[in-house]
């Protein structure tokens, strides 16, 4: 904390207000749960942040984007809905807000980056970085700790590293690129390490799978004949080394999904059990109650029940409310259309592929590519990722927020490159 707050007041010191603002966006949550705050309070008080900067910022309404406006409209029907319905108006207002946060977030990115030039945007991601290169050796210093104090290496859900998939795709285009040399060279290569291992560290299934679709993509898309073979000779290493030290590790709960298909027991593996089940009593729900169902779900708020494949574990007991529903989902897609209809769901999936096309590489600037390319793979693991646990694109602001910072970059530099081209032909 103390290296946190050393490094904030020396940016305040050299850089202007907006930095302060952007930081402070993208790490009140990370800020706020040091006083030990109940997580929906943080998440209040980073949605208020962001309307209260969206709000008062100047000309902001009159410049609304319509994305923003667009997910309004598609809340109107929703919100009637589940009023009519009588859900609880404290999971109704949380549904609302988790809806409307990456469109926020995207125009609040816009808004606050667009008053920055170029090259103060790609310091700000740099700072960034190295924010999350921090803290995630901290988290590397508190895990050999603990493993010293004799806890295992591998522990489920527990003592993990902090490595998240967009930082893991700017260091490793940044190496690929040969943008980073020295002692930043060896860090970032720790930090791609990290990001790798982790998954097998605290078991988790999807980030193990997150971090196999990355490697596939990176392999498919952004690889030369060289680079693909230290990339199929490096993940061989890394699955050999897990079979071979892991024992009963995040493989084993491989085995436990593969022993459900074949067996049918609930119990061989309650998590992706309560998925299915979830799934199975929300399809049948929107189908009892189609067609308008279909169109405008269940309403924000809604709960579903399992009167089709029953709940027998896999799930927390604070997803139950009083009369039995459940109120999250964890499978994205029926999320979002149980809630807000077809009519919400493909506004969202359209915002997320609209600014996938229109993030581009332009083979001249090769920071500009690296974050694009960085960028574009970061929107398609997030939409993957949310599959399993709807956190990373579903009611994050940081995801519309780093899309913004994408658009921006891409705009100012194509206006620099108009620029110098019509100075070049006026000479």
């Amino acid at each position: 904390f103390k290296i946190w707050f050393l490094l904030l007041m020396t940016i305040i010191k050299k850089y202007n207000s907006l930095y302060i603002i952007i930081l402070l966006l993208l790490y009140m949550s990370t800020l706020v749960s040091y006083f030990q705050i109940h997580p929906k309070v943080i998440y209040v008080i980073v949605f208020a942040l962001y309307a209260l900067i969206f709000l008062i910022y100047k000309n902001s309404i009159e410049r609304t984007n319509k994305w923003i406006f667009f997910a309004i409209v598609a809340l109107i029907p929703s919100t009637i809905v589940g009023i009519y319905m009588e859900w609880s108006y404290i999971d109704i207002s949380a549904d609302i807000a988790r809806y409307l946060a990456p469109f926020l977030g995207f125009s609040v990115g816009i808004l606050l980056l667009k008053r920055l030039k170029y090259h103060r945007i790609i310091y700000l991601l740099y700072g960034l970085l190295a924010l999350q290169v921090i803290s995630y050796y901290y988290s590397v210093a508190s895990k050999a700790s603990h493993i010293f104090q004799g806890a295992p290496i591998i522990e489920y859900a527990k003592h993990g590293l902090e490595a998240q998939s967009l930082y893991f795709l700017i260091a490793y285009f940044l190496l690929k690129n040969k943008l980073v040399f020295g002692v930043n060279k060896v860090l970032l290569i720790g930090y791609a390490i990290g990001y790798i291992v982790n998954p097998i560290l605290i078991m988790s299934k999807a980030r193990l799978i997150a971090v196999l679709l990355l490697f596939v993509l990176i392999f498919i898309f952004h690889s030369k004949f060289k680079e693909r073979v230290l990339l199929s000779a490096f993940a061989l290493l890394i699955t050999g080394a897990t079979l071979l030290y892991s024992g009963d590790g995040v493989f084993s709960r491989f085995q436990s999904t593969i022993e459900l298909v074949e067996t049918d027991n609930y119990f061989a593996d309650a998590s992706t059990s309560v998925r299915v089940a979830e799934i199975i009593n929300v399809t049948n729900m929107l189908y009892d109650k189609s067609p308008y169902s279909l169109f405008f779900g269940f309403g924000a708020g809604a709960l579903y029940y399992d009167n089709y494949a029953k709940i027998k574990g896999g799930i927390h007991q604070g997803n139950f409310r009083a009369d039995g529903g459940i109120h999250d989902i964890f499978t994205m897609p029926f999320a979002y259309i149980f809630r807000y209809g077809f009519l919400g769901f493909f506004l969202m999936y359209s915002f997320a592929i609209y600014y996938y096309r229109r993030i581009l590489y332009n083979q001249v600037d090769k920071r500009q590519d690296a974050i694009a390319a960085s960028l574009k793979l970061f929107i398609i693991i997030s939409i993957i990722a949310d599959l399993f646990v709807p956190v990373h694109m579903y009611g994050n602001f940081q995801f519309g927020f780093f899309i913004a910072m994408g658009v921006v970059l891409q705009n100012k530099l194509n206006d620099q490159y108009n620029s110098l081209k019509n100075s070049v032909a006026n000479s």
